[in-house]
């Protein structure tokens, strides 16, 4: 990843640094959000990563949050010279009450939570923890949910992780960093189960648990350590074609897939 146009400095997660371990958690919170586009977490924790903003501390104070100036950090996000940020339009910064910072601010205050959980202090000190799928449960954390407006502006309350657990348990495991099978470490999102479903591979439509922990079996089946990569990458070049109908015959992911 290249963050400045003119510096062109290269950028990859270094897990021996807590401050990358934090970046992970953040990308994955913002990432999990509804309706937001994953340009816009990449390019949010790019910006808090050169800023020197992925701080615990901070992000707990409500006054740092409301000291943040939203537009100015869009502007920074929009400024980034990350190749292939560049051509998927304006960045912005969902705020609100369920917006990015809320969230952040969920994370920063349960830290200690998620540190025990994903044994953080274990990776720092140079050891290799061993999970499983009982990790996924302490996510449901009551103090790791979000209020959001559902139907009829009801207030129901969310986890902001759950989802994208499996984002985490990948990166940390790609470095060697956790022990864990890669049928824990997949990530159906929305877009992910939707390719599921055209493809005929069934997916749960829930977003529970359980449900979480299926689909993500579900695609390490089919896709081994490609985890839900290639899903990812189909539904984004699946969605370049929405204006054509879609004709399962003619079409070369479906075929592919098909044949796994």
């Amino acid at each position: 990843m290249k963050f400045g146009k003119k510096a062109e400095e290269n950028f990859n997660f270094d897990f021996n640094n807590e401050k990358d371990i934090i970046a992970l958690i953040f990308l994955a919170t913002i990432w999990n959000m509804p309706n937001y586009r994953w340009e816009n977490s990449v390019g949010f924790v790019a910006v808090l990563y050169k800023e020197s903003l992925l701080d615990i501390e901070k992000w707990n104070s409500q006054s740092f949050i409301e000291s943040l100036d939203k537009n100015e950090l869009a502007c920074k996000m929009n400024n980034l010279g990350s190749e292939f940020l560049g051509d998927r339009g304006k960045l912005y910064i969902k705020g609100g009450k369920d917006g990015v910072f809320q969230r952040l601010h969920i994370v920063a205050r349960e830290y200690d939570f998620l540190k025990e959980t994903l044994q953080i202090d274990e990776i720092l000190n140079g050891n290799v923890p061993e999970l499983d799928h009982n990790i996924f449960p302490k996510f449901d954390n009551p103090k790791l949910m979000v209020e959001v407006k559902g139907k009829n502006n009801k207030v129901i309350r969310k986890p902001v992780l759950r989802v994208k657990v499996p984002l985490i348990l990948r990166e940390l495991k790609c470095c060697s960093k956790i022990e864990i099978s890669g049928e824990y470490c997949c990530v159906p999102d929305t877009k992910v189960k939707q390719m599921m479903k055209i493809i005929g591979y069934n997916p749960s439509m829930d977003y529970d648990t359980s449900s979480v922990i299926h689909n993500s079996k579900i695609i390490y089946k089919y896709f081994g350590l490609h985890y839900d990569l290639p899903l990812f990458d189909f539904s984004y070049k699946c969605s370049k074609e929405k204006s054509k109908e879609c004709d399962n015959r003619n079409c070369v992911i479906f075929n592919y897939c098909s044949k796994l």
